[in-house]
């Protein structure tokens, strides 16, 4: 058997820690975990992480400046896929540093399942089939007022969805959603906030992770949850 590839923690404590995956984590990847960033830095320019894992923002220093370190040529490290991990507060915060190299933004808001499954789009990896549901299906968007666009997904689930688009849409807008899965006539609509942003840079598509606030038919949910069960016990 192979040497396990490597992830580096930075800064996430204990509690926080616990609710990023970390039986998938130590599972399948051999994990460091570093108190601070200045610390992390050092080892990142002479070791090659697949990953580095981050709690943003830094106890003593300035994310972007900890970004720019590890994108460096001069790091060993500037190929690893990098991921915050933030309050639901600073979402937006964290989302401007997709465009300076990060690959995916963390909500500590969001439902464990939901991060887990993130984590692995970055991380090159399966997710469990009970998480997401790997399905293209036409997404209708609505943005704002007469703002819609039509795209496709890349996964469903019970909570949310992921679709392929190279729109701007902020982290934390709320957004309109209507889509069919295939055999019904009946659509799936509602209201959902947008709740990461993934960039070129990323292992998966470019688009927008959602996660369903409302829907407007009363059964809905339930009948998503349904279907989405039937599909992966197949």
């Amino acid at each position: 058997m192979g040497t396990k590839a490597n992830i580096l923690v930075v800064e996430v404590g204990p509690q926080d820690y616990d609710n990023v995956a970390p039986q998938l984590l130590q599972a399948l990847f051999e994990v460091d975990r570093v108190p601070s960033a200045s610390s992390a830095i050092e080892l990142l320019s002479i070791v090659p992480f697949s990953a580095v894992i981050c709690r943003h923002p830094f106890s003593q220093m300035e994310t972007g400046d900890f970004i720019a370190a590890i994108r460096a040529q001069t790091s060993a490290s500037r190929k690893a896929g990098i991921a915050l991990v933030t309050d639901p507060s600073r979402l937006s915060e964290a989302g401007a540093f997709l465009e300076q190299g990060v690959d995916l933004v963390l909500s500590l808001g969001d439902p464990q399942g939901e991060r887990e499954a993130m984590l692995c789009t970055l991380l090159g990896i399966q997710p469990r089939r009970s998480l997401r549901v790997l399905v293209k299906l036409s997404v209708e968007i609505e943005t704002g007022g007469t703002d819609r666009f039509v795209s496709q997904t890349h996964d469903v689930s019970s909570s949310g969805m992921f679709v392929i688009t190279r729109k701007t849409v902020d982290i934390g807008a709320e957004i309109g959603f209507s889509f069919t899965l295939p055999g019904e006539t009946r659509a799936f609509e509602g209201i959902a906030k947008v709740s990461r942003i993934s960039g070129s840079r990323s292992e998966g598509p470019a688009g927008l992770g959602i996660h369903f606030e409302d829907f407007h038919g009363f059964d809905d949910a339930t009948r998503l949850q349904n279907r989405l069960d039937g599909i992966t016990r197949r």
